[in-house]
């Protein structure tokens, strides 16, 4: 019939559309997977994305697909705008950095270097991005750096890290017996570890899922734990006084390789099951056969997702949970908990430098401490407040913080008292569109880098090191992030250091003393192990803390006066603790849950993936709308004490009843109208972005 092609020739075109493209191995930084990816190029455009085979993190998720849009679409910044008379015009980069460097120079004069607050998004986390924006607030004498990561993982860094002195992650490849997936949706945001959980079920291996949400993971668990939002750290010391109580922890590793163990046994005699039932809402045996199939089923690994970290109980939540990895005697063996080896590349830091202090977030010495940067959390109050002094330079790259900070309501004030605003980023963003100036930075398509992965995600169990390559030649004329930090520093006078003109310069220098080459990984797309994998380390090291113990009595917070021991403190906004508002906000506002189609606010402006998940959702119990008449599809109101938004309600039994849901990052409903930038970690700084009382009705 007319208008109708044979199928097969449809394939023969696609194979030789394939055969005449050039394919670019490279890696994908759509997500914080960075999976490795084959690139697809003919006349300059992007035709297909697949799995690079020599990757072992390749395992493409739905928004792959968009990564053609974000090469070619015509919303792409191209040319450097400065904002004149409430407007932006096109203006060259040789204007552009020269404007940006004459205001800088004077305010630095005027107020100090501290006055310059520079804040790196997610993106370019462990980038040479980061390491020149890093140089340049050395230079500069700034001592204010924040990154996205000031409210997304470091806090489990900072609580484990305190506790055995280590970061942690759930081998799977030892094939742990019992896995425990706490707060994290990992078919949703790492598809390489969902993987490996389910081909580890197919094997007769234990899951235990905790988390408020029935996320898919937990409808295939052995026993799934719909946890108050909030309450992590009682929950874990609950199973903790059953372990203990039942003898079923490895005295020999506690004995010789803990401090602190005598204190815990009477500070979790406080936390049996039946008085963790109420706080928690898990059911007390629920609590018994959680403890007791992780404690007895070993080698047992735990995941402690993101949503641990969201929280004003976060790093004493985190210490509680690797406390039960220590006493089972999980750290550091096959299938256990297990750190690796880091790799170390070149310091970019500048040492010797004035800087002019203090900095911001002072109140959190332990949060610098163990991350050498600032959290960006108390700088929002500083920032309207201009107190204890103002910051009136704010320089942002690859980041979103109109939609991404705690309280967004705050950020037209914070804009208000800046002087000058600068945002590298490859779209206009909400932020971008509030700049002084915007400079069009480039896509992960248009530069190189270096980047790691853990052993715990390897296929191959091993620590991987690898390069992603240019696909395509930069968008107009956008300028590589890096390269845009160390031409500003040349234009302050920093020339002398920031030598490096091209990637391949500047990888040479980081790799230099490595056990790796530049031309290993330009042989080897998929990557280099770098290093072995060696279990109980300690035997030999010891751990990295003071008493080279795991330190379940930490004296380190001690010190600084905190809880030495895993504490529970209810969120500082619940039910429980502000029964002032109860009656008029009675239910629990959860926001930061991943979807695999977006992250965080990147993605939303690609057609190919908006037309997959078109808008924002609440989801809601059904009971919940019964009471509250919405029906599935209904747009509802949800306010806070600080904000309200407008979103469509979606029904469902996966959410519980005091509970709604909704992912964060949306422009048109932006979550963080509703969350609180004020009740902080005491430890950290980090907000409690899943746990905002709200109340919810229908829009008439």
């Amino acid at each position: 019939m007319a208008g109708v092609q044979n199928p097969i020739s449809l394939r023969a075109h696609r194979r030789t559309v394939m055969d005449k493209a050039r394919v670019v191995k490279t890696i994908c930084n759509m997500c914080a997977s960075r999976c490795g990816i084959d690139v697809y190029v003919e006349n300059g455009r992007i035709t297909r994305v697949t799995g690079m085979q020599e990757s072992p993190f390749n395992m493409l998720c739905v928004k792959a697909r968009g990564i053609p849009e974000v090469a070619h679409s015509k919303e792409r910044l191209t040319s450097p705008l400065m904002k004149v008379g409430g407007t932006f015009k096109e203006v060259s980069w040789d204007e552009a950095l020269g404007f940006a460097a004459e205001k800088l120079t004077a305010l630095r004069q005027e107020y100090g270097a501290k006055t310059l607050l520079v804040h790196i998004g997610v993106p370019f986390i462990y980038s040479q991005t980061e390491y020149m924006a890093r140089r340049f607030c050395d230079l500069f004498g700034t001592p204010n750096y924040t990154t996205g990561a000031s409210f997304c993982f470091l806090a489990r860094v900072i609580g484990e890290s305190l506790t055995c002195g280590s970061y942690l992650s759930a081998h799977y490849p030892g094939a742990p017996k019992c896995m425990v997936i706490w707060g994290q949706n990992p078919t949703e945001s790492r598809l390489l570890q969902a993987d490996f959980i389910h081909a580890l079920l197919g094997r007769g291996s234990k899951l235990i899922v905790i988390d408020p949400r029935v996320t898919p993971l937990a409808k295939k668990a052995d026993i799934h734990a719909q946890i108050r939002p909030g309450t992590d750290c009682a929950l874990a010391l609950g199973m903790l006084n059953v372990i203990i109580d039942e003898g079923l922890y490895d005295r020999e590793f506690v004995e010789n390789w803990t401090v602190g163990f005598p204190e815990l046994v009477r500070h979790v005699k406080e936390f049996a099951p039946e008085k963790v039932e109420p706080i928690t809402w898990v059911e007390a045996q629920k609590i018994r056969e959680m403890a007791r199939m992780y404690a007895v089923n070993g080698p047992s690994a735990i995941s402690p997702g993101i949503s641990l970290d969201h929280s004003t109980n976060g790093i004493q939540a985190i210490r509680a949970v690797t406390t039960l990895m220590a006493v089972t005697g999980n750290i550091d063996v096959p299938g256990g908990n297990t750190y690796g080896p880091g790799f170390r590349m070149a310091n970019l830091r500048v040492q010797g430098k004035p800087v002019d202090g203090p900095p911001v977030g002072t109140e959190y010495p332990i949060f610098t401490r163990y991350t050498q940067e600032q959290s960006v959390v108390p700088a929002i109050e500083q920032l309207c407040t201009g107190k204890p002094y103002p910051i009136k330079a704010l320089l942002i790259t690859g980041c979103n913080p109109a939609l991404t900070w705690p309280n967004s309501n705050k950020f037209p004030l914070c804009r208000e008292n800046l002087d000058l605003m600068v945002v590298m980023d490859i779209f206009m963003t909400d932020t971008a569109e509030m700049a002084d100036l915007v400079l069009p930075g480039t896509s992960f398509l248009e530069t190189e880098n270096i980047r790691t992965y853990p052993s715990d995600m390897s296929r191959g169990g091993l620590p991987l090191i690898a390069k992603s390559n240019r696909v395509i030649d930069p968008v107009g004329n956008s300028m590589e992030d890096w390269k845009i930090w160390a031409e500003l520093g040349s234009r302050m006078g920093f020339a002398e250091y920031f030598p490096w003109k091209e990637n391949e310069e500047l990888f040479e220098f980081l790799l230099q003393g490595t056990n790796v080459s530049l031309e290993q990984l330009r042989q080897n797309p998929g990557g280099v192990y770098y290093g072995g994998r060696s279990h109980k380390k300690y035997l030999t090291e010891g751990f990295n803390t003071p008493s080279k113990k795991v330190e379940i009595y930490s004296k380190t917070l001690e010190d600084h006066n905190y809880d030495p021991l895993p504490t529970f403190h209810e969120p500082q906004e619940s039910p429980v603790s502000r029964k002032d508002i109860a009656g008029k906000y009675p239910y629990l506002f959860v926001s930061g849950s991943r979807t695999i189609v977006y992250h965080h606010s990147q993605c939303r402006n690609l057609s190919v993936l908006r037309r997959i998940l078109p808008e924002p959702l609440l989801e809601i119990n059904p009971q919940t709308a019964l009471e509250l008449g919405i029906e599935d599809g209904d747009y509802v109101k949800v306010e806070s004490v600080r904000g309200s938004l407008k979103v469509k309600a979606r029904l469902t039994n996966d959410v519980l009843p005091a509970t709604v849901f909704m992912q964060h990052g949306w422009r048109e409903a932006n979550a963080n109208l509703l969350t609180n930038d004020e009740e902080r970690d005491p430890i950290s700084g980090y907000p409690g972005f899943r746990s905002v009382m709200c109340r919810i009705s229908k829009m008439i």
